[in-house]
């Protein structure tokens, strides 16, 4: 009778540490951003960068790739 128990408490217990476990490897989501977790730290860090017009064309040219991979990735407007 003792060895039942045991083993039914033994059940138990691996069943409570494999939930645990589990819920550990669930991952968070956010409504303001889409993707995985360093997805969503990049697009909270970083923003659309601006050009003024004493900018050449090449920083002009760099500041559109670099909104256009931002957009992208966030999925929001860079305008």
């Amino acid at each position: 009778m003792r060895r039942s128990r045991e083993r039914r408490m033994l059940a138990l217990v691996s069943v409570v540490i494999s939930g645990a476990i589990l819920a550990g490897c669930v991952t968070t989501t956010a409504s303001s951003v889409k993707g995985t977790d360093s997805v969503r730290v990049a697009c909270g860090s970083f923003a659309p960068v601006y050009w003024s017009a004493s900018d050449t064309d090449k920083t002009i040219a760099q500041v559109k790739e670099h909104n256009a991979a931002w957009k992208a990735l966030c999925g929001k407007s860079g305008d």
